[in-house]
């Protein structure tokens, strides 16, 4: 039976969330070369996108976990906003 993909996503969120870079990680549909398309996967949100090349073997976030795509998606800086 294959694993929801809620599931994987809470299984490796934590691991995830202590690759360097890393902001957040949810699930969405996967983008290719700026178009969404329909298939799920699990998003993982940096700060900023960096060349797999630039990265040690440690740093690199697998292509799909569980058999589910992955998808990395730069959303910038993080900052904590005040409320008014």
């Amino acid at each position: 039976m294959k694993m929801h993909i809620r599931k994987i996503k809470e299984r490796y969120e934590q691991k995830l969330l202590l690759f360097p870079n890393v902001a957040g990680v949810g699930i969405g549909t996967k983008i290719i070369n700026d178009i969404s398309t329909e298939r799920k996967c699990i998003k993982i949100y940096v700060q900023k996108k960096v060349s797999r090349n630039k990265l040690k073997k440690n740093e690199l976030i697998p292509g799909k976990l569980n058999g589910i795509e992955t998808d990395v998606e730069e959303i910038g800086k993080l900052e904590a906003q005040l409320r008014r």
